[in-house]
């Protein structure tokens, strides 16, 4: 019997095939690669259990069973413990020894520091948008337009997937690719927390509103006024984060 919410391998083979970002999201929060057709099958089964961490399938703390997984995805415990390994790059997963695998805890130390590190980089990122495209501007112009329709809606996931998206965007234009894959990396680590941050529908406008100011400044050519709309982004949501965080944590 499959747990977690996790797919067999057969359906992710048939994922694999997807590329769009829209149909994808709805089983996976974020894509690993751009091309989702040239994963490693750990690479597939990584997915497949991040998907299922981020869906709040797996708590945090929770261990993670190798024979369980192994057994579900119908493969031997190899492919299954280089995913796990590939997860504790993205820290959501750590491996201890003799104690297996578990969701990493949300903790406002890590919390903090992954969204100091993203504000500074997104703003640097955005800054790199000074000469925006005519064509980048009209996408990101819709992509705004849409997640302002979304913010008020109930569906929390739809909207971080879809700021998410957008963030990424800004970052494969920004012409570092070493900028943007680490703005990636980060996304993921990050992503259970932009979760906390975008909970209610009234965050969710306000990020919104930030990524209006930010879309305005650029479309006026204003790139430092853009970026200090995106960090002031990441610190809202950085700052929702926390106090929900402290709010929902047990008192010691």
């Amino acid at each position: 019997m499959l747990t977690k919410g996790l797919s067999t391998i057969p359906h992710i083979l048939a994922l694999s095939q997807i590329c769009s970002f829209v149909v994808i999201t709805k089983t996976h929060p974020t894509r690993a690669r751009q091309d989702l057709g040239l994963r490693t099958l750990p690479e597939q089964i990584a997915e497949q259990i991040y998907a299922a961490i981020v869906n709040g399938n797996y708590l945090p703390g929770e261990r993670i069973r190798e024979e369980e997984l192994a057994a579900n995805f119908g493969v031997s415990r190899g492919p299954v413990r280089e995913a796990l390994r590939i997860l504790e790059r993205d820290s959501v997963v750590r491996v201890i020894p003799n104690r297996g695998a578990h969701v990493t805890p949300l903790s406002v130390k890590e919390l903090n520091e992954l969204f100091e590190i993203r504000r500074v980089l997104a703003g640097a990122m955005v800054r790199r948008l000074d000469q925006a495209s005519a064509q980048l501007l009209a996408e990101l112009g819709d992509k705004v337009k849409q997640l302002e329709r979304m913010a008020a809606d109930k569906d929390q996931a739809e909207y971080v997937a879809a700021s998410v998206d957008l963030s990424l965007s800004l970052a494969r234009a920004c012409g570092n690719e070493r900028l943007a894959e680490i703005m990636h990396s980060l996304a993921r680590q990050s992503w259970r927390y932009t979760q906390l941050a975008l909970k209610d529908a009234r965050r969710r406008k306000e990020s919104a509103r930030n990524w209006r100011a930010l879309f305005d400044a650029l479309s006026r050519g204003e790139k430092d006024l853009a970026a200090a709309a995106m960090e002031k982004l990441v610190e809202d949501a950085r700052i929702g984060a926390v106090r929900l965080l402290e709010q929902t944590s047990p008192a010691p």
